[in-house]
């Protein structure tokens, strides 16, 4: 059923009014946490934006390209785990858009700006190589997102606390079961 020209303006008034309110609310949270407060935690989210892009691209690609055993026992567990890692960057991003900056879009930028660094999945393509790796990622995530959390606490910014607690606590999920995986390896 075609549109007629009312439904059209009722939904383009909508949309603009929400587009104000996310304007507004921004700016209302802003001025609530300081120039410089905001500045530090959207710095502080970016790099882990940059972290959870690497970390998604990592799994991603590990759970493809695999060998060995681990390509038909652990690769879809590992796509599984780098859409959660997506979904962490999606939200991370959907934060930093709301205090008024964007994620950066740059691959490249992701391994300066993130607390990761250059990083080559090929590297990692065995079930034991890829566990230990993203070991070692979900405790620096672990540790950032703790990190953030008490930073966005201690200036008020309890958004963004909510958004880091609630992401730590699929960190330390992963990392646990990274672990328990990595203990029951017959394959040493």
């Amino acid at each position: 059923m075609p549109f007629r020209s009312k439904d059209k303006t009722c939904h383009a008034v909508e949309y603009l009014l929400n587009y104000i309110t996310l304007i507004v609310m921004g700016r209302t949270e802003k001025n609530i946490l300081g120039k410089e407060n905001a500045s530090a935690i959207v710095d502080l989210l970016k790099k882990a934006y940059c972290d959870e892009m690497q970390i998604f691209h990592y799994f991603w690609y590990i759970g493809i390209n695999m060998e060995g055993i681990g390509l038909v026992t652990y690769a879809p567990t590992l796509k599984t785990q780098a859409t959660g890692e997506l979904t962490h960057a999606e939200l991370l991003s959907n934060r930093i858009s709301e205090l008024g900056e964007k994620a950066p879009s740059d691959p490249a930028v992701w391994k300066t700006q993130g607390n990761i660094g250059p990083l080559d999945p090929t590297q990692y393509l065995t079930l034991r190589a890829a566990l230990e790796k993203g070991l070692e990622f979900e405790g620096k995530a672990v540790e950032n997102y703790n990190n953030i959390a008490k930073k966005a606490l201690g200036v008020n910014d309890f958004v963004t606390y909510n958004l880091a607690t609630s992401i730590l606590a699929d960190e330390v999920k992963d990392e646990q079961h990274t672990e328990d995986v990595l203990k029951r390896l017959e394959v040493k």
